[in-house]
C-alpha cells in the first residue's frame, strides 16, 4: 500500500459507524472493529476500481456502467447487483414488462 501513515482511514469513520450502526444486531461498536472495517472496505473498493480498469478499454477512467457490467458479470461480487444494477431506459423496461420478459427484475 502507498499510505505513509498506516492509523489514517480515507473514509469518514463517523459514516461508518452510522451505517454499522444501522444494523439492529449492532449495539456498540469498539474502535478497532470500526477502524479495521473502514480500512478493510478501503482497500474493497480500491481492489474493485482496480478490477474494472483492468477489465476496461478506456484505462483512464471507471464509470458506472463499467462497476455494474463487473458486477453482473463476475460471480464472487454478484452480491452487489442490487446496489450496482446495469442500467436501463423506461423505455426498454417498459417493454420488456409489456413482452413479459423473465428478466425484468436482474
Amino acid at each position: 500500500m502507498a499510505d505513509k501513515d498506516k492509523s489514517t482511514s480515507i473514509l469518514p469513520l463517523s459514516r461508518v459507524k452510522t451505517i454499522m450502526k444501522s444494523s439492529p444486531d449492532v449495539s456498540s461498536i469498539s474502535q478497532e472493529a470500526l477502524f479495521i472495517t473502514g480500512k478493510a472496505t478501503e482497500l474493497f473498493i480500491q481492489a474493485l476500481a482496480r478490477f474494472s480498469l483492468e477489465q476496461n478499454k478506456d484505462q483512464s477512467s471507471v464509470e458506472y456502467k463499467d462497476l455494474a457490467e463487473i458486477v453482473n458479470t463476475e460471480e464472487t461480487l454478484q452480491f452487489l447487483q442490487d446496489i450496482i444494477p446495469r442500467k436501463i431506459k423506461a423505455k426498454e423496461y417498459f417493454q420488456m414488462l409489456k413482452n413479459g420478459d423473465s428478466e425484468v427484475d436482474t
